[in-house]
């Protein structure tokens, strides 16, 4: 059970989201829990840590133990991935691979380019500067160019325009994020619209309504897909904590609630990749529902979701878990997504482990991720990079580990600022 101290601070924060906007939520969030923690002492912090939380798993492993992280200029880092990507350059975008060497369809596909976006808007949140509003307005007028209006959604190419072109709802959920980022970044009402129309694309086309529910790959319908579940969830939460459509909260509700119920085979208990594949779990299905979960309880949708959220993300930081401990090393791609949602639930919740386990991933990738040409193309703890997917001189390597040092650095930033308030309050 949560305790009382944390469902009080689960209330301040509450109204604080429930006020406004994205932005306005992620800024106050972390003041309201650590003014309520100054105020109850450190009881109550050692009430509200990951190891007060009871996981899923019916034993109950020790933590990781995380060693103390160096510090890092994540803005130089993440300034340095966003100019890299000029080695990508071609025909006015980027391309896939270093040389355009990938046959017929050379150009960045969306899964290779939301990662660079979600930098640009890192960086905006946390160094505003014309500079970085202009990479954010760069990137997100260029993902415009995905938008395919005979299909009514956004294709994985740029320029398709055919009704009958194979679109992913996960690749709509992550770009809907990104835009939905943007927004927050710059308050430039046309990524809103950008992010809204994901959202109903997916809600019209990706939701399996007809079979009892779950969300679909693609449009060719092949299977249920848990990264476009967790994506798609965690878009519409964000959307509602813009407009307060109702609607919104209802999908984003509904998408939950069917992952609760039929994605979680594994015998942790952790979302899947595809329902009932227990090999299939992921760390990136993890981290947007558990945000999703916590964002649907701050919005009078039952406490049930807060401690839905704070036992997935305790069982994810077992030791049983990931067998390198600490060291993400399977993808950057989709190891920069955990660590991204898990440092804004880390921040909404006042646990600080999270911010840690990314900066100890940034150190790591500082030192090993750099291959020839100073080009972020290598595994963040040295060797090959796990991913069969992942191929040598893709774009979506260096954008994901350019991702990682933008957000860290966003988080790291709002938790200096919380933890001065915190001093001020004592």
């Amino acid at each position: 059970m949560l305790c009382a101290a944390k469902m009080q601070a689960q209330r301040i924060t509450s109204s604080l989201h429930a006020g406004g906007t994205l932005t306005r939520a992620r800024l106050l969030l972390g003041l309201a829990v650590a003014a309520l923690l100054a105020l109850s002492g450190a009881q109550t912090a050692r009430a509200t840590s990951l190891s007060s939380v009871e996981p899923l798993t019916p034993w109950h492993k020790p933590l990781v133990v995380l060693p103390r992280p160096r510090a890092l200029d994540y803005l130089a880092l993440a300034q340095r991935g966003a100019r890299r990507a000029a080695a990508w350059r071609h025909d006015g975008w980027f391309c896939e691979y270093l040389g355009c060497s990938n046959g017929p369809y050379p150009m960045l596909t969306i899964w290779g380019e939301v990662p660079m976006f979600e930098s640009a808007d890192a960086l905006q949140l946390a160094y505003p500067s014309g500079a970085h509003r202009r990479l954010v307005e760069k990137y997100g007028l260029a993902s415009e160019r995905y938008w395919d209006r005979g299909l009514g959604g956004y294709a994985p190419y740029p320029g398709d325009r055919e009704p009958n072109v194979q679109a992913f709802f996960d690749d709509n959920g992550w770009l809907g994020i990104a835009f939905a980022e943007a927004y927050e970044a710059d308050r430039e009402h046309r990524w809103l619209r950008d992010a809204q129309r994901a959202f109903r694309f997916i809600s019209s086309e990706g939701w399996d309504a007809a079979d009892g529910g779950g969300m679909w790959w693609n449009t060719s319908h092949p299977y249920h897909s848990g990264p476009a579940l967790a994506s798609d969830a965690l878009l519409g939460m964000l959307l509602y904590g813009e407009d307060h459509e109702a609607w919104q909260l209802e999908d984003a509700k509904e998408y939950v609630d069917w992952a609760n119920d039929n994605d979680n085979h594994d015998e942790r208990q952790l979302y899947l990749e595809q329902p009932n594949k227990p090999e299939s779990v992921n760390d990136y299905v993890q981290a947007p529902l558990i945000y999703a979960q916590y964002l649907l309880c701050q919005d009078g949708e039952g406490d049930s979701y807060c401690e839905r959220a704070a036992r997935v993300a305790a069982t994810t930081a077992e030791q049983s878990v990931n067998a390198t401990g600490y060291r993400f090393n399977y993808g950057p791609q989709y190891d920069a997504i955990y660590m991204q949602w898990m440092m804004a639930y880390g921040k909404a919740t006042g646990e600080r482990y999270w911010l840690r386990l990314a900066e100890v991933n940034a150190v790591a990738a500082q030192r090993h991720a750099t291959s020839g040409g100073g080009l972020w193309l290598s595994s963040w703890w040295g060797g090959p990079i796990r991913d069969p997917e992942t191929h040598s001189g893709m774009f979506r390597t260096a954008a994901a580990t350019t991702s990682l040092f933008a957000w860290t650095g966003y988080y790291a930033a709002a938790d200096a600022v919380t933890a001065r308030a915190g001093a001020r309050a004592r």
